[in-house]
């Protein structure tokens, strides 16, 4: 899905049954009922090499030599193992590298992306079998597991300017005759899912991104938004977010696009010359913005065929005006047609014009038909017990469904994790058995609600909650490698992933990846990204950013549900032809990774992660430093709140309590050592209470009841809503905005007594460890 900013937080999905002609059709409406055809009906595959799902292919290709290279550095041993279990934790780690191919990846990335797969389409339950039977065939037991999901597809779409002079506007993206994956690009309308139905004409008024805060400008300005179609740009807000505000206001119906400021020319050449979103290029995104994730229908309950269903009518945040994405090409010719006052400086974009608010004279007639009904998704679930720990879980996360082809997003990611799942079998068949639990999760209907995530998370959410270490999620594998690679991660884990990076080389340049990962990161500091924009004077990092809120992808229904440790990764976060047809196999092996060296590389990365959470004898959970995330916030809340006018400046108890916390955690990393290396431990350790005890510490920013007038929700440290740009520390953060000092006055005792939870438990397991390593008991 990309972008995980919190602002995307609230995303959700749609599809449904499919009508047949409506009379009166445009090209564009007819081009609608053709993609409505290929989601019905299976298309025939796009390369002659790819075995129909279920079938054996030819069998896998030999592993090529050190397809993922090891790096010289990082040969120390690795956080929470023995000395004397460092020299085989690399070696284990070497051994899976040696199995990873990349031609394996690439043949996977062929027969994943040869037809559209949307969620809930046959295509979509084609690449479930495909995935299934491959992690079988590599000797796993993997299930597919089916939900029922509330879908929206498109029956009917057509867009025209009519004031001041007709224009019709594409709703279908270019034909390129060097990429063959555009030869049908009539039948691929773009749309956005959930969108309501209806027909509109309308002046239009640009509204920049649909942020809080441009909402707010034009109010201030005195812009009419009652009874206008809004004009705004994708990035920097979610969408569902943008399309509750314009309803809020009145707005007769939105239109989205992508400006070449955020993916387009502004960067490189575009497609197909270059990676950069070509003018035609239309971003497919889901608009809803439901109050909790996955089916929108069943709301804290797994959606297994026969569980009760709320009617869509009971649920807010199912848009209620129309919704069409154009390309910027289209969006030019709006913008072009707008009078009224300039926009804002940093509401100019990238097009050659004035941008303009309106309203009008630009006048636009939208007719926008969707249909929604219930359908089904299915995961593929693949589970290695553990042999010592089989009660403490590692779950490896992905996605499958895509808008149409989704080469970069998810299918690189897919293709990356199927070769884990190989790579991981291979070491089963050679006698190797994990220490603890490998959940290996492929999950559908992401790109909508987090659908399949949502649910599977539901279903088995009590011993989620007992048992996961982490869940470690890999949307997608590769976007851009002339981009940083992108880590988002619980502060717990963000250690972690700086160390397994040490371990690995950067394919192109053949040093250790955790070098060029910062150096791109500085090289890119003050360069805006589609996902973050980044300020001029950003200073130098000393270690690579890993952000610390990770929300936006699959890992978001855990993380903000169930406040477990969670991250998410992919090679080069801004990417030009994101969501469009473009992004496809012909853009992947002609542009991006054509020897599928960074694929290979990012599926050692997440393995390897894994591979130290699994084997480690104390689990490498960095507490300090998600203590230090903690006192970062609290710091920076303080701040806001000594801003505000009347605020008291407060947050003292929550200022000493984090403290406490961080003293404490930094004391247990002293005390993990002193276990680690002593010769007894062996003998006497409690390995699996201490570790227990490790995961329980986090678990203490669980609020049970939920975040306030957010009860889905029930992670202290971030959540998101429609009034708040802003994501850390919610339940404070919210009630200092709205001005309710009771309810922040009870936020406050509530995270202060987390926080000494949080403390309480670390010191204790501290203490519990100086004491083993002094004088290891027998165990108990």
């Amino acid at each position: 899905m990309r972008d995980p900013r919190p602002s995307d937080a609230s995303r959700a999905s749609g599809r449904a049954r499919h009508c047949g002609p409506l009379p009166g059709l445009t090209r564009a409406g007819a081009a609608t009922l053709a993609l409505i055809a290929a989601l019905a009906v299976p298309a025939t595959g796009r390369f002659a090499d790819a075995a129909p799902a279920g079938e054996a292919s030819d069998g896998p290709a030999a592993p090529e030599p050190q397809t993922a290279a090891a790096s010289t550095a990082g040969t120390e041993t690795p956080r929470g193992f023995r000395p004397e279990r460092g020299a085989a934790q690399r070696d284990l780690e070497a051994r899976l590298r040696a199995r990873i191919s990349r031609q394996r990846i690439e043949q996977d990335l062929q027969r994943l992306t040869a037809k559209p797969h949307f969620a809930g389409s046959p295509a979509d339950r084609d690449t479930a079998d495909y995935v299934a039977s491959e992690l079988r065939r590599a000797g796993l037991s993997a299930e597919i597991v089916e939900y029922v999901h509330y879908l929206s597809t498109p029956k009917h779409l057509e867009a025209e300017i009519v004031v001041p002079d007709p224009v019709t506007l594409t709703l279908t993206e270019d034909v390129i005759r060097s990429d063959p994956f555009t030869r049908d690009a009539a039948q691929y309308p773009g749309w956005n899912a959930y969108s309501a139905s209806g027909s509109v004409s309308a002046q239009v008024v640009y509204a920049g991104h649909g942020s809080r805060e441009d909402f707010a400008t034009l109010e201030r300005l005195g812009v009419e938004l009652r009874g206008k179609i809004l004009l705004m740009r994708y990035f920097h807000a979610g969408e569902g977010e943008k399309v509750e505000r314009a309803e809020r206001a009145g707005a007769a119906a939105v239109i989205l696009y992508s400006d070449p400021a955020e993916d387009g020319y502004r960067f490189g050449d575009v497609y197909p010359d270059g990676p950069w979103r070509p003018p035609g290029s239309i971003m497919r995104r889901s608009v809803i913005n439901t109050r909790h994730l996955g089916d929108p229908l069943s709301p804290g309950w797994a959606s297994k065929p026969g569980a009760r269903r709320l009617s869509p009518r009971r649920v807010e945040g199912l848009p209620g005006i129309p919704v069409m994405p154009v390309s910027y090409r289209d969006a030019e010719k709006i913008l072009r047609r707008l009078a009224g006052p300039a926009a804002p400086p940093g509401w100019q974009g990238g097009l050659g014009l004035t941008y303009h608010l309106g309203p009008g004279p630009a006048e636009v007639r939208l007719r926008v038909e969707m249909e929604a009904a219930d359908g089904r998704i299915w995961d593929v679930i693949a589970r290695i017990p553990g042999k010592e720990f089989p009660d403490q879980w590692i779950v490896l996360g992905n996605h499958r469904d895509a808008w149409l082809y989704g080469a970069g997003d998810p299918s690189s990611g897919t293709a990356a994790f199927l070769e884990i799942g190989r790579a991981l079998g291979a070491l089963l068949k050679e006698g190797w058995r994990p220490r603890r639990t490998l959940i290996l999760a492929n999950f559908d209907a992401e790109e909508i609600t987090l659908g399949g995530a949502a649910e599977w998370m539901e279903e088995h959410a009590r011993d989620l909650s007992r048992n996961a270490v982490a869940i470690l999620n890999m949307d997608s594998a590769v976007f851009n490698p002339d981009r940083p690679l992108s880590v988002t991660a619980s502060g717990s884990l963000r250690t972690l992933w700086r160390d397994v990076a040490r371990s690995l080389d950067d394919p192109r340049r053949g040093v250790p990846l955790y070098d060029v990962w910062l150096e791109m990161q500085n090289r890119f500091r003050s360069v805006p990204s589609v996902d973050r924009p980044v300020p001029a004077d950003t200073p130098e990092l000393a270690a690579p950013e890993v952000f610390n809120v990770p929300i936006g992808d699959d890992q978001t229904v855990f993380y903000l549900h169930l406040a477990l440790p969670a991250s998410d990764m992919y090679y080069g976060a801004d990417y030009g032809v994101y969501h469009s047809i473009y992004e496809n196999f012909h853009w992947m092996k002609t542009l991006v990774d054509p020897d599928f060296s960074y694929h290979a590389l990012m599926a050692a990365y997440l393995a390897g992660g894994a591979l130290r959470l699994s084997e480690s004898d104390l689990l490498p959970l960095d507490l300090a430093a998600a203590a230090s995330d903690w006192q970062e916030e609290v710091a920076a809340l303080r701040g806001l709140a000594e801003k505000q006018a009347g605020a008291r400046p407060g947050f003292e108890t929550l200022a000493a309590r984090v403290e406490e916390w961080r003293a404490a955690a930094a004391d247990l990393d002293a005390a993990r050592q002193l276990v680690l290396g002593s010769p007894a431990a062996a003998a006497g350790a409690r390995w699996e209470e201490w570790n227990r005890r490790l995961m329980e510490v986090e678990r203490s920013f669980f609020a049970k009841d939920g975040l306030p007038g957010a009860p889905w929700s029930r992670n202290l440290f971030a959540a998101t809503r429609l009034e708040s740009e802003e994501s850390t520390l919610p339940g404070l953060r919210w009630a200092l905005e709205d001005g309710n000092t009771r309810l922040l006055e009870q936020q406050e005792v509530v995270y202060a007594a987390a926080l000494a939870r949080a403390r309480d438990l670390t010191r204790a397991l501290a203490r519990d460890l100086r004491a083993a390593a002094s004088a290891l008991p027998a165990p108990r």
